[in-house]
């Protein structure tokens, strides 16, 4: 491949001031954005300003996409950003644009597609080199400023990619042109021709054999949570798909992965067990993943589940809501480690505890006994090895002991064993508040406040809790007040701070859709329906595929060198998977059968996932009776 070929080859001053550095990222929404305002390089935004002087001076792009609580985004930008020569190699050499894949997930899917195609896998930051067009021809993840003895180095893969391009620039755009049209083939589909139950039983076979029977979960370290996948196994009429989702969720609501003290849940596992997280918080987790405890809970009638759905919507409510309405996106994993020293960071630094800062927590021994029995609390800390170095000698809050194994070795009733965790909680919640706040990426992104507010109605319904379904219904109200023009029928995809991002893209008209309907169905509020027709019928102008069927993740003036086409679910369901159950419904409210034959073929385009992997379509999956009487019945209404 061209990405081998090519690696075989091969005092800053305020830039806050205008025309240096990295000014033009001041004002931008993107709190990632602003944070390389500073950078002695030449970022541009993503946009025609930048591609416009790439052709005009004939030079690469330099590309590079991250996100704000991105741990080895941050740690790029203090290493090689930061960087006097490799802003001098950046700044005379390529056209350098930083972009957020949180507000531009159209840039992030196309170069990813990239990258996976070219390394085998795939990451973030992503480090991308592009013909002044924007066509890759170099793809990659975090590198460090200078070789390392397992990795490249940033500033000697610069210097062999430019003299590349002095040497034999026209080669190089056309082997981009190549390595593009073989992604292009990869990515290409063939429908299927019928929908029987074949997917809904290969998925079920390939979840057994990938379940992790210890620890729950599918799959080795590291472990996200995939809420699609849960939801799926929970709707599922067979009894050992809802074993493996209701283990998985008990050990993850277990684990470090769960914030015990403050509820909501961290972003990913290092550790099988689910022990070590990864600490930054997004709001699509919290909302998703207490969905699928509720589905748990609605499955069984057992109420932890219902406690861990409405602790984890309650952490959203307190911590991340908008004074002003709407969700912000994320929290940081990344934070002051004391007050005293506000530039040293470390990873967790608010979450994990050193022996001496617990005894200060809890200063009376008798409850300290109780908190270490919980927590497998230890001296020399707990984090298992293989651990960041960071994590050393510190404490992971994991629920080590059970309530049930806590009241066989203290000798107390149920009562008081949840009375002692209470008090141990209550305690290092308050020692926790007083540390150095977490870093917060407040743009409130369009389709993740949607994902809340489904959740949100599912929980006031389930839960009898009022203040659920008021919160949905003034997170709605927020977001088509300050990201959706009623007028010309078009959503945005974030706001921050009176800015509108992007267009939106098929992921937020999609969901903001779903939610819309969730919401009708509580009150039936004939405003809401109507709205998510309108939201439909704009999402299927812009973004369907006419001649396949299906939907592009972006537009066809987003004029990129591909137009992703996303079918699997990942921990965030696909647009198109989404999609599938809204034109369901909106088919059975409306008596509009188009919108239930544009259901089928969204879920028939991508046959080759659904021959080979069916198990990455979960959210698609669990329409699938409903499709295959769809499909039926449009077939009955063509027979002579």
């Amino acid at each position: 491949m061209l990405a081998l070929a090519f690696l075989c080859l091969a005092g800053a001053a305020d830039a806050a001031v205008k025309g240096q550095g990295g000014w033009r990222l001041a004002e931008t929404s993107s709190p990632y954005l602003r944070m390389h305002r500073d950078n002695p390089v030449e970022w541009y935004p993503w946009g025609e300003e930048a591609l416009s002087r790439a052709r005009a001076e004939n030079k690469p792009l330099f590309i590079s996409i991250g996100y704000f609580t991105c741990h080895w985004c941050h740690v790029m930008e203090r290493e090689s950003f930061r960087n006097p020569e490799i802003a001098r190699l950046l700044n005379s050499g390529f056209i350098s644009i930083k972009v957020d894949r949180e507000q531009r997930p159209d840039l992030d899917a196309a170069y990813m597609s990239f990258v996976v195609a070219t390394q085998g896998y795939g990451g973030w930051p992503m480090t991308i080199l592009a013909t002044p067009d924007g066509t890759p021809f170099f793809g990659g993840t975090y590198f460090p400023p200078d070789d390392r003895a397992n990795a490249p180095g940033l500033a000697p893969l610069l210097r062999k990619a430019r003299a590349l391009w002095d040497k034999d620039r026209r080669h190089v755009v056309e082997m981009s042109r190549q390595a593009a049209q073989q992604v292009k083939q990869t990515l290409a589909a063939t429908p299927l021709a019928k929908l029987t139950n074949a997917p809904v039983e290969q998925a079920r076979r390939q979840f057994r054999a990938q379940f992790d029977p210890h620890d729950g979960g599918f799959g080795l370290a590291p472990k996200f949570p995939q809420p699609a996948q849960l939801l799926f196994l929970l709707q599922d009429d067979d009894r050992h798909s809802a074993e493996m989702a209701l283990y998985t969720l008990d050990r993850m609501a277990a684990g470090g992965i769960h914030d015990h003290i403050e509820g909501g849940f961290h972003r990913y596992a290092t550790d099988a067990a689910w022990r070590v997280p990864h600490f930054e918080k997004m709001l699509y987790d919290q909302a998703l993943i207490a969905r699928a405890y509720l589905a748990a809970f609605r499955r069984t009638g057992d109420r932890k589940y219902a406690g861990v759905a409405r602790q984890t919507l309650d952490f959203a409510l307190e911590n991340m809501r908008d004074a002003r309405g709407g969700f912000h996106s994320a929290l940081g994993a990344d934070s002051a480690v004391s007050p005293k020293q506000p530039q040293q960071t470390e990873e967790g630094a608010y979450y994990v505890w050193e022996w001496k800062s617990l005894q200060q927590a809890i200063p009376d021994l008798a409850l300290r006994q109780w908190a270490i029995a919980r927590y497998g609390l230890k001296r020399d800390g707990n984090v298992i090895e293989g651990s960041p170095a960071e994590l050393s000698e510190k404490n992971v809050l994991y629920a080590a002991r059970s309530e049930k194994e806590l009241a066989e070795q203290f000798g107390e009733s149920a009562a008081t064993v949840r009375a002692r965790i209470d008090a141990v909680n209550r305690l290092l919640r308050s020692a926790r508040r007083t540390r150095p706040a977490l870093p917060r990426d407040d743009k409130i992104v369009t389709a993740w406040n949607a994902y809340m507010v489904t959740t949100l109605v599912e929980a006031g319904q389930l839960l009898e809790a009022p203040r659920y379904r008021r919160a949905a219904q003034e997170t709605l109200q927020f977001i088509l007040d300050k990201s959706y023009d009623q007028k010309r029928n078009v959503l945005y995809r974030d706001w921050r701070e009176g800015k509108r991002g992007a267009r939106g893209f098929a992921e937020d008209y999609a969901a903001m859709a779903e939610a819309l309907l969730a919401l009708h169905g509580l009150d039936g509020n004939q405003v809401w329906l109507a709205t998510a027709r309108k939201l439909t019928d704009a999402q299927i102008a812009r973004f369907w595929d006419t001649a396949a069927g299906g939907f592009y993740g972006a537009s066809a003036d987003a004029g990129l060198w591909l137009r992703d086409k996303p079918a699997a679910d990942h921990v965030i369901p696909s647009a198109s998977a989404i999609s599938v159950g809204n034109l369901l419904r909106l088919g059975w409210l409306t008596g509009a059968r188009d919108y239930a034959e544009k259901a089928v073929r969204t879920a028939a385009w991508q046959g080759g996932v659904l021959r080979e992997t069916p198990e990455s379509m979960p959210y698609t999956l669990m329409r699938w009776p409903l499709l295959m009487a769809q499909a039926g019945a449009s077939e009955g209404r063509k027979s002579p």
